[in-house]
Order: C-alpha cells, then sequence, then structure tokens
C-alpha cells in the first residue's frame, strides 16, 4: 500500500470515529452525561488528529517540492 492510500485509508478510519463519536454524544446527552462528553471529546481528537495529518502532509510536500528543484 502506498503512502497516498495509507493517508487515505487514515481519513476514512478518523471520518467513521467522528461519526459515531457524533452519534454516542447525540444518543446520550440527556441520559449520560459523561458518556456523551467522552464522545465530544472523541470528536475533537479527532479533528485534531486530522488537522496534524494534513499539516505534515503539506510539510512533506514542500519538502518534497524543495527537494524535486535542487
Amino acid at each position: 500500500m502506498n503512502s497516498l492510500a495509507q493517508v487515505l485509508e487514515i481519513a476514512s478510519r478518523l471520518d467513521h470515529l467522528a461519526t459515531c463519536a457524533e452519534w454516542i454524544a447525540r444518543e446520550t446527552v440527556h441520559t449520560d452525561n459523561s458518556i456523551s462528553q467522552t464522545a465530544t471529546l472523541m470528536s475533537v481528537l479527532t479533528e485534531d488528529i486530522r488537522e496534524k495529518i494534513n499539516c505534515l502532509v503539506s510539510e512533506l510536500e514542500q519538502i518534497q517540492e524543495l527537494s524535486e528543484s535542487h
């Protein structure tokens, strides 16, 4: 599996995790506040991870462009 395929697989899994966490947060907001808050935290962490991966990929693309120009 090449790097792009791996990044796409990670993105797909993050999407699934975020969707599940959002569903859990909505479904438990009135019945179990602790679970709802944990699911909300999972959603936030998922977005943080996605942002960090995007930054890493951008940095790697810039490094590759610089090395190709030399």
